[in-house]
């Protein structure tokens, strides 16, 4: 059974992959033709405030305990699994 501490480093690394992914999309965006930049900065956007609340939600794991820290724990897996589909999503429409 995986322990809270390795459960947040877990999502921390996931995270720090997001931030790259994402801040690699970014310069993809300022490269991109006006019209095609004007996509990317949208769905950019989503992914942004994605990112925020996954990072939000780790934060709340630390000061989390019992019942609340599973509660938040499962919140962070809803919103690794919009993330994760976001950004594949990105990717294949942007490639």
């Amino acid at each position: 059974m995986e322990t809270d501490e390795t459960y947040k480093q877990r999502m921390i690394a996931r995270l720090n992959k997001c931030y790259a992914e994402i801040n690699a999309l970014d310069v993809k965006a300022e490269n991109a033709v006006a019209d095609v930049k004007l996509k990317y900065v949208e769905e950019l956007d989503v992914l942004h405030t994605k990112k925020r609340e996954a990072s939000k939600k780790i934060k709340e794991l630390e000061n989390a305990s019992g019942e609340t820290r599973e509660k938040v724990k499962l919140t962070v897996d809803e919103i690794w699994d919009d993330l994760g589909i976001g950004l594949a999503e990105v990717n294949y429409k942007f490639r």
